[in-house]
């Protein structure tokens, strides 16, 4: 786990911006024409999410990943490699009584400048500097 903030100054300082929040980063920063709308989220379930994760945009790493659960308990994003990233998702549910994919979700790598974005209105983006 990582703090919140510790990893928005991360995040800042890797990519050069002054986003004060990650909502500030997820609906500002993000230009619209690179936001695509997931097909009946209704119907997805967290793997089928993270089916449209090209994995390979991100180094062999340590990922964060920040949840609604990142805010509403207050526990900070999760560490999780690269590697280990589908095997995090599909036991998401399980661990913490909620889907993964059911808020804003970022999967942040800080060396490879890349954050992959789910948004809680149904569409997603890939942000890479």
């Amino acid at each position: 786990m990582i703090a919140l903030d510790a990893l928005l100054a991360q995040l800042n300082t890797a990519f050069g911006l002054k986003a004060s929040s990650f909502t500030a980063f997820i609906e500002h920063l993000g230009p619209p024409s690179r936001w695509q709308r997931l097909d009946r989220p209704e119907n997805m379930g967290d793997l089928d999410i993270f089916g449209l994760v090209d994995q390979s945009v991100f180094l062999p790493e340590q990922l964060y990943v920040v949840t609604e659960e990142s805010y509403g308990r207050k526990v900070g994003a999760f560490a999780v490699h690269r590697d280990d990233l589908r095997e995090f998702v599909g036991a998401y549910r399980e661990r913490h009584g909620v889907m993964m994919f059911n808020g804003d979700t970022l999967i942040v790598g800080i060396g490879s400048k890349a954050i992959w974005i789910c948004h809680h209105e149904g569409v997603w983006t890939l942000f890479d500097g």
